[in-house]
Protein backbone atom coordinates (compact mmCIF):
# COMPACT_ATOMS: atom_id res chain seq x y z
CA UNK A 1 0.00 0.00 0.00
CA UNK A 2 1.19 3.91 -1.14
CA UNK A 3 1.23 6.14 1.38
CA UNK A 4 -1.20 8.44 1.04
CA UNK A 5 -3.69 6.15 -1.75
CA UNK A 6 -6.36 5.43 0.81
CA UNK A 7 -6.76 2.33 -0.86
CA UNK A 8 -5.77 -1.14 0.77
CA UNK A 9 -5.98 -4.73 0.77
CA UNK A 10 -8.57 -6.81 2.59
CA UNK A 11 -7.32 -9.28 5.05
CA UNK A 12 -8.13 -12.71 4.84
CA UNK A 13 -9.80 -11.32 1.68
CA UNK A 14 -7.31 -12.32 -1.22
CA UNK A 15 -8.80 -11.40 -4.81
CA UNK A 16 -10.67 -14.46 -6.93
CA UNK A 17 -13.68 -16.40 -5.04
CA UNK A 18 -12.72 -19.48 -4.06
CA UNK A 19 -9.85 -19.44 -1.08
CA UNK A 20 -11.23 -15.27 -0.76
CA UNK A 21 -14.73 -16.22 0.01
CA UNK A 22 -13.83 -18.92 1.93
CA UNK A 23 -11.48 -17.03 4.27
CA UNK A 24 -14.10 -14.13 4.00
CA UNK A 25 -16.83 -16.63 5.69
CA UNK A 26 -14.85 -17.40 8.16
CA UNK A 27 -14.04 -13.70 9.04
CA UNK A 28 -18.37 -13.47 9.25
CA UNK A 29 -18.04 -16.23 11.52
CA UNK A 30 -15.65 -16.09 14.51
CA UNK A 31 -16.92 -12.29 14.48
CA UNK A 32 -20.82 -13.38 14.52
CA UNK A 33 -21.53 -11.17 11.63
CA UNK A 34 -20.99 -8.06 13.78
CA UNK A 35 -19.88 -5.40 11.81
CA UNK A 36 -17.16 -1.96 13.20
CA UNK A 37 -14.19 -0.79 14.04
CA UNK A 38 -11.91 -3.20 16.59
CA UNK A 39 -9.88 -0.12 16.91
CA UNK A 40 -11.06 3.87 16.48
CA UNK A 41 -10.37 5.77 13.55
CA UNK A 42 -7.85 9.32 14.51
CA UNK A 43 -8.89 11.88 11.92
CA UNK A 44 -6.99 15.53 11.51
CA UNK A 45 -7.71 18.29 8.59
CA UNK A 46 -4.97 18.34 6.55
CA UNK A 47 -3.83 20.64 3.66
CA UNK A 48 -6.99 22.25 1.94
CA UNK A 49 -9.86 19.73 2.05
CA UNK A 50 -7.44 17.05 2.50
CA UNK A 51 -8.33 14.39 5.69
CA UNK A 52 -5.78 12.74 7.51
CA UNK A 53 -6.37 8.69 9.05
CA UNK A 54 -3.82 8.67 10.85
CA UNK A 55 -2.11 4.79 11.12
CA UNK A 56 -3.35 2.09 13.49
CA UNK A 57 -7.16 2.00 12.73
CA UNK A 58 -8.93 -1.63 12.29
CA UNK A 59 -12.13 -3.13 11.98
CA UNK A 60 -14.34 -5.41 10.27
CA UNK A 61 -16.30 -4.33 7.11
CA UNK A 62 -19.30 -5.94 5.23
CA UNK A 63 -18.69 -7.25 1.85
CA UNK A 64 -21.37 -7.59 -1.10
CA UNK A 65 -21.76 -10.80 -1.08
CA UNK A 66 -23.14 -11.32 3.09
CA UNK A 67 -19.40 -12.24 4.06
CA UNK A 68 -17.02 -9.57 6.13
CA UNK A 69 -13.33 -8.76 6.05
CA UNK A 70 -10.91 -7.51 8.40
CA UNK A 71 -9.54 -3.50 6.95
CA UNK A 72 -7.21 -1.21 8.65
CA UNK A 73 -4.22 0.67 7.68
CA UNK A 74 -0.57 0.52 9.78
CA UNK A 75 0.61 3.93 7.93
CA UNK A 76 -1.44 6.82 7.17
CA UNK A 77 -3.97 7.82 4.39
CA UNK A 78 -5.24 11.01 3.37
CA UNK A 79 -8.90 11.28 1.84
CA UNK A 80 -10.49 14.33 -0.26
CA UNK A 81 -13.44 16.42 1.77
CA UNK A 82 -15.90 17.61 -0.65
CA UNK A 83 -16.57 21.97 -0.26
CA UNK A 84 -19.61 23.06 1.99
CA UNK A 85 -22.70 23.89 0.30
CA UNK A 86 -23.99 27.90 -0.79
CA UNK A 87 -26.33 27.24 2.43
CA UNK A 88 -27.00 25.62 5.24
CA UNK A 89 -25.15 22.19 6.38
CA UNK A 90 -24.33 18.75 5.02
CA UNK A 91 -23.68 15.77 7.01
CA UNK A 92 -20.70 13.53 5.19
CA UNK A 93 -18.94 10.38 6.00
CA UNK A 94 -15.51 8.89 5.39
CA UNK A 95 -16.79 5.69 4.29
CA UNK A 96 -14.28 2.50 3.42
CA UNK A 97 -15.79 0.79 0.82
CA UNK A 98 -14.52 -2.66 0.20
CA UNK A 99 -14.55 -4.49 -3.42
CA UNK A 100 -13.93 -8.36 -2.41
CA UNK A 101 -13.57 -9.11 -6.19
CA UNK A 102 -10.64 -7.10 -6.37
CA UNK A 103 -9.21 -7.63 -2.68
CA UNK A 104 -9.21 -4.29 -1.60
CA UNK A 105 -10.87 -1.38 0.08
CA UNK A 106 -11.15 2.47 -0.81
CA UNK A 107 -11.71 5.08 1.63
CA UNK A 108 -13.40 8.10 -0.16
CA UNK A 109 -15.95 10.99 1.40
CA UNK A 110 -19.55 11.12 0.62
CA UNK A 111 -22.93 11.97 2.00
CA UNK A 112 -24.74 10.33 4.46
CA UNK A 113 -27.41 9.61 2.15
CA UNK A 114 -24.86 8.07 -0.51
CA UNK A 115 -23.81 5.40 2.05
CA UNK A 116 -27.09 4.32 2.90
CA UNK A 117 -26.88 0.01 1.94
CA UNK A 118 -23.21 0.43 0.99
CA UNK A 119 -21.21 -2.59 1.71
CA UNK A 120 -18.02 -1.51 3.82
CA UNK A 121 -17.41 0.64 7.16
CA UNK A 122 -17.91 3.84 7.90
CA UNK A 123 -15.15 5.44 9.85
CA UNK A 124 -15.54 9.65 10.42
CA UNK A 125 -18.32 11.80 10.09
CA UNK A 126 -18.22 15.32 9.31
CA UNK A 127 -20.15 18.25 9.71
CA UNK A 128 -19.53 20.54 6.66
CA UNK A 129 -20.77 24.20 7.06
CA UNK A 130 -21.82 26.05 3.90
CA UNK A 131 -19.16 28.02 2.51
CA UNK A 132 -16.15 25.43 3.73
CA UNK A 133 -13.23 25.19 1.66
CA UNK A 134 -10.90 24.13 4.14
CA UNK A 135 -11.12 20.62 6.01
CA UNK A 136 -10.33 22.60 9.24
CA UNK A 137 -13.67 24.19 8.57
CA UNK A 138 -15.36 20.73 9.32
CA UNK A 139 -16.42 19.29 12.07
CA UNK A 140 -14.70 15.60 12.01
CA UNK A 141 -16.12 13.25 14.80
CA UNK A 142 -14.53 10.01 14.33
CA UNK A 143 -16.51 6.46 14.74
CA UNK A 144 -15.66 5.15 17.87
CA UNK A 145 -14.70 1.14 18.34
CA UNK A 146 -17.84 -0.98 18.78
CA UNK A 147 -17.38 -4.18 17.18
CA UNK A 148 -17.74 -5.47 21.61
CA UNK A 149 -19.82 -2.91 23.21
CA UNK A 150 -23.09 -3.94 24.15
CA UNK A 151 -23.80 0.34 25.68
CA UNK A 152 -23.82 2.04 22.62
CA UNK A 153 -25.30 5.59 23.70
CA UNK A 154 -25.95 7.23 27.51
CA UNK A 155 -27.22 10.51 27.74
CA UNK A 156 -29.07 12.77 30.25
CA UNK A 157 -31.36 15.27 30.21
CA UNK A 158 -32.49 17.20 26.41
CA UNK A 159 -30.48 20.23 26.15
CA UNK A 160 -34.02 21.54 24.43
CA UNK A 161 -35.79 21.30 27.22
CA UNK A 162 -34.11 21.25 30.60
CA UNK A 163 -36.47 21.97 33.71
CA UNK A 164 -38.41 24.28 31.86
CA UNK A 165 -42.04 23.51 32.49
CA UNK A 166 -44.61 23.12 29.35
CA UNK A 167 -47.70 22.17 27.90
CA UNK A 168 -47.61 19.32 24.66
CA UNK A 169 -50.24 17.60 24.22
CA UNK A 170 -48.92 15.13 21.37
CA UNK A 171 -45.89 13.51 20.43
CA UNK A 172 -45.27 16.36 17.96
CA UNK A 173 -45.64 18.97 20.13
CA UNK A 174 -42.81 17.42 22.62
CA UNK A 175 -40.05 17.77 20.63
CA UNK A 176 -37.41 18.98 22.01
CA UNK A 177 -38.76 18.28 25.21
CA UNK A 178 -37.56 14.85 26.00
CA UNK A 179 -33.78 13.63 25.44
CA UNK A 180 -32.16 11.90 22.77
CA UNK A 181 -29.21 8.96 22.33
CA UNK A 182 -26.00 9.64 20.03
CA UNK A 183 -25.99 8.24 16.53
CA UNK A 184 -26.28 4.38 16.69
CA UNK A 185 -25.05 2.11 14.37
CA UNK A 186 -27.96 -0.42 13.34
CA UNK A 187 -26.88 -4.01 12.03
CA UNK A 188 -28.78 -6.50 10.46
CA UNK A 189 -30.63 -9.54 12.34
CA UNK A 190 -29.34 -7.45 15.76
CA UNK A 191 -31.42 -6.79 18.74
CA UNK A 192 -31.48 -3.06 20.56
CA UNK A 193 -33.40 -2.23 23.37
CA UNK A 194 -33.81 1.61 24.18
CA UNK A 195 -34.91 2.82 27.63
CA UNK A 196 -36.44 6.50 28.20
CA UNK A 197 -36.32 7.33 32.40
CA UNK A 198 -37.76 10.10 33.61
CA UNK A 199 -36.84 10.57 37.28
CA UNK A 200 -38.94 12.71 39.08
CA UNK A 201 -42.04 14.42 36.42
CA UNK A 202 -44.91 16.07 37.84
CA UNK A 203 -47.77 18.68 36.79
CA UNK A 204 -48.08 21.25 38.42
CA UNK A 205 -50.11 24.91 37.70
CA UNK A 206 -53.61 25.26 38.81
CA UNK A 207 -55.04 22.70 41.03
CA UNK A 208 -57.78 20.62 38.55
CA UNK A 209 -61.36 19.47 39.72
CA UNK A 210 -61.55 16.72 41.93
CA UNK A 211 -61.55 13.45 39.90
CA UNK A 212 -59.54 14.98 36.60
CA UNK A 213 -57.81 11.77 35.27
CA UNK A 214 -54.23 12.78 35.19
CA UNK A 215 -53.08 10.96 32.24
CA UNK A 216 -50.25 11.29 29.92
CA UNK A 217 -47.90 9.66 27.64
CA UNK A 218 -44.27 8.50 27.18
CA UNK A 219 -42.73 7.12 24.09
CA UNK A 220 -39.69 6.43 22.05
CA UNK A 221 -39.19 7.53 18.79
CA UNK A 222 -36.55 7.02 16.05
CA UNK A 223 -34.77 9.14 12.83
CA UNK A 224 -32.32 8.20 10.30
CA UNK A 225 -28.84 10.16 11.79
CA UNK A 226 -29.07 13.63 9.77
CA UNK A 227 -33.13 14.43 9.80
CA UNK A 228 -34.20 16.52 11.85
CA UNK A 229 -35.80 16.42 15.64
CA UNK A 230 -39.20 16.58 14.19
CA UNK A 231 -39.02 14.06 11.69
CA UNK A 232 -38.56 11.49 14.53
CA UNK A 233 -41.03 8.19 13.90
CA UNK A 234 -42.96 7.14 16.88
CA UNK A 235 -42.10 3.52 17.90
CA UNK A 236 -43.49 2.88 21.33
CA UNK A 237 -45.45 4.86 23.53
CA UNK A 238 -47.49 3.93 27.06
CA UNK A 239 -50.09 5.30 28.53
CA UNK A 240 -49.41 6.41 32.34
CA UNK A 241 -51.43 8.31 35.26
CA UNK A 242 -49.40 10.62 37.72
CA UNK A 243 -50.50 9.74 40.71
CA UNK A 244 -50.91 12.87 42.51
CA UNK A 245 -50.65 16.35 41.37
CA UNK A 246 -47.32 18.34 41.63
CA UNK A 247 -45.71 15.25 42.89
CA UNK A 248 -42.71 13.71 40.81
CA UNK A 249 -43.03 10.13 39.81
CA UNK A 250 -40.57 7.95 37.81
CA UNK A 251 -42.07 7.36 34.03
CA UNK A 252 -40.38 5.44 31.79
CA UNK A 253 -40.64 3.81 28.23
CA UNK A 254 -38.73 0.52 26.75
CA UNK A 255 -38.41 -0.11 23.31
CA UNK A 256 -37.34 -3.89 22.12
CA UNK A 257 -36.34 -4.93 18.35
CA UNK A 258 -34.72 -6.65 15.75
CA UNK A 259 -33.37 -4.51 12.73
CA UNK A 260 -34.29 -6.30 9.65
CA UNK A 261 -31.88 -8.99 8.14
CA UNK A 262 -33.20 -7.46 4.79
CA UNK A 263 -32.45 -3.96 5.64
CA UNK A 264 -29.20 -2.51 5.26
CA UNK A 265 -27.21 -1.31 8.18
CA UNK A 266 -27.78 2.65 9.31
CA UNK A 267 -26.99 5.55 11.80
CA UNK A 268 -30.00 6.15 14.05
CA UNK A 269 -30.82 8.41 16.50
CA UNK A 270 -33.69 7.80 19.26
CA UNK A 271 -35.33 10.06 21.36
CA UNK A 272 -37.69 9.80 24.49
CA UNK A 273 -41.18 12.38 25.12
CA UNK A 274 -43.53 13.15 27.39
CA UNK A 275 -47.04 14.71 27.12
CA UNK A 276 -50.39 14.58 28.58
CA UNK A 277 -54.37 13.95 27.68
CA UNK A 278 -55.31 17.01 26.03
CA UNK A 279 -58.84 15.66 27.05
CA UNK A 280 -58.23 14.97 30.83
CA UNK A 281 -55.58 17.17 31.65
CA UNK A 282 -56.79 21.02 31.62
CA UNK A 283 -54.89 23.36 29.76
CA UNK A 284 -54.13 25.49 32.79
CA UNK A 285 -51.83 22.29 34.00
CA UNK A 286 -47.84 22.17 33.08
CA UNK A 287 -45.70 19.37 32.64
CA UNK A 288 -42.33 20.23 34.91
CA UNK A 289 -39.81 17.17 33.86
CA UNK A 290 -37.66 18.41 36.52
CA UNK A 291 -39.71 17.92 39.35
CA UNK A 292 -37.80 18.73 42.64
CA UNK A 293 -35.08 16.32 43.86
CA UNK A 294 -31.57 16.38 45.11
CA UNK A 295 -30.12 13.29 43.34
CA UNK A 296 -28.19 16.05 40.72
CA UNK A 297 -29.37 17.91 37.36
CA UNK A 298 -29.51 14.55 35.45
CA UNK A 299 -33.18 13.96 35.58
CA UNK A 300 -33.59 12.28 32.58
CA UNK A 301 -31.79 9.43 30.92
CA UNK A 302 -31.89 7.67 28.03
CA UNK A 303 -29.91 4.34 26.82
CA UNK A 304 -29.66 1.91 23.63
CA UNK A 305 -27.79 -1.24 23.95
CA UNK A 306 -26.90 -3.74 21.23
CA UNK A 307 -28.67 -7.40 23.46
CA UNK A 308 -27.40 -9.71 20.69
CA UNK A 309 -28.34 -11.26 17.66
Amino acid sequence: MTTPNPTGKLAYGQAANYDAVDDRAVVTAVTGGRLGLVRPVRATPGTGLQIVIAAGWVGTASCSDLTSAVVGSREDMIVQANPGPASGSRNDVVWCSTNPDEGTFELSVMTLAQSAGLAGLPLVNITVPSGANLASQMQLVPVDARIDRRTLSVTYMGTGGGFNDYNATSWAAAVGRGVESMPCFMEPGQWYRVRYIAHCCSLVGTIPPAGTRLEGAVAIGERTEGQLPALSILRRGFVFAWPFFTVPTMIQAEYVFRHNLNDAPVWRVFDGRIWKHPQNVPANVSIRPGGYTDMGPFVQTFTVEDIGS
